[in-house]
This record gives structure tokens, C-alpha cells and sequence, in this order.
């Protein structure tokens, strides 16, 4: 026996070399933190990396330096996304101010 296997005794020369090939592919290094990362990701895979973050703006012609901001800070941005802090930085820039009352706060309740 040349190499341990899963296969048995009566598995077709297809299977046996699916598994020849299957092995081999189990060397190729693939560095998985690189690739989640948005400081290491390669530039050609970051659009990907930005979607599997739920990044909600997306440009191609940003710069890379950008790209790679903009996918680090996706996680800030969905852990305050529809706080009143959230709606006050979204509204304030453009010139207005914000009072908001939470639906408990009204009267009458409701």
C-alpha cells in the first residue's frame, strides 16, 4: 500500500485518481489570515473580502488605500449602523440637527 486512503479495496480507477489529485491539492499553502485580513489582503481579492464584510459602499476606482479602510471599518460601522449616534453622524454633516424620541418616550405611550 503506497499511501493511506479512505478508499475501498473495489473503488474505480476514477475515484483512485480523484483522490491522488485531492491530496495533492491539500499542499498547496493557502494563507487563509492573509486573505481575511484587510491590511494583507491581495488587491485583486479585496472586492470579495468587502462584500463578505457587507462593506454597503463600494467604488472600483477608489484607491487602494480606501478599499482597505473602508473594509476595516465595515465592522464598526454594522456594530453602530442604527444607533442615534449612526442617524446624528449621517445627518449632522449636512447641516441639520436631529431630536429623536424613541417610541416609549411618546405621549401617549405608543
Amino acid at each position: 500500500m503506497s499511501s493511506a486512503t479512505l478508499l475501498p479495496p473495489n473503488a474505480t480507477p476514477l475515484e483512485r485518481r480523484a483522490a491522488q489529485t485531492g491530496a495533492r491539492i491539500e499542499r498547496v499553502p493557502v494563507p487563509l489570515r492573509d486573505l481575511w485580513n484587510p491590511a494583507t489582503c491581495p488587491a485583486e481579492l479585496l472586492p470579495f473580502l468587502a462584500w463578505s464584510f457587507s462593506v454597503d459602499r463600494w467604488n472600483p476606482a477608489w484607491p487602494l488605500a480606501t478599499k482597505r479602510a473602508v473594509t476595516a471599518a465595515s465592522y464598526f460601522v454594522h456594530r453602530k449602523k442604527g444607533t442615534i449616534g449612526a442617524l446624528r453622524r449621517a445627518v449632522e454633516p449636512l447641516g441639520y440637527l436631529i431630536r429623536v424620541i424613541e417610541w416609549w418616550q411618546t405621549n401617549p405611550p405608543g
